[in-house]
């Protein structure tokens, strides 16, 4: 059974957001401690970006030099589908305004399609604009962000 919290009713600290996120995937071969202390690990990286909003924790990495607007990532999540939409869009904006230009994140299927559409009907107007690729030898997709300086910073 998933579990989901709704933020606006129980937020939660990051690392409970975390944990709670890996124990609702499914599929992998690693166990959960050994996939908490990998991403533990990873939030200590040089590179590291850790943001939570609301019930959703975004870890990205920067690029290094000609690349340091750019940033890759992912998101655990046990927000209700709702707020999550609202998440990823005020995360965005967080990117916005550190001067990030470009951001990607793959997902494994079709699930989050429908969020990914909500966030790019949210996006209108804002000087972020959204991509999304099929993988051709390997199922899920590549989503792309090409952030610009925000409308009202112009």
């Amino acid at each position: 059974m998933e579990t989901v919290v709704d933020s606006k009713q129980e937020p939660l600290p990051t690392p409970s957001v975390v944990m709670l996120s890996l124990k609702n995937t499914t599929g992998s071969e690693y166990s959960d401690q050994a996939r908490l202390l990998s991403v533990a690990k990873e939030m200590t990286m040089e590179t590291a970006d850790v943001v939570q909003v609301g019930n959703s924790v975004f870890l990205a990495h920067r690029g290094k030099k000609t690349n340091k607007n750019k940033m890759v990532g992912r998101m655990f999540n046990v927000d209700t589908a709702r707020n999550m939409i609202v998440n990823y869009v005020q995360y965005l904006k967080i990117l916005q305004d550190k001067g990030v230009t470009h951001f990607s994140f793959d997902i494994d299927d079709d699930f989050y399609l429908p969020a990914i559409k909500s966030v790019t009907k949210r996006l209108e107007d804002s000087g972020i604009r959204v991509g999304v690729s099929k993988f051709k030898n390997k199922n899920g997709y590549r989503v792309y962000f090409r952030i610009f300086p925000s409308p009202e910073e112009v």
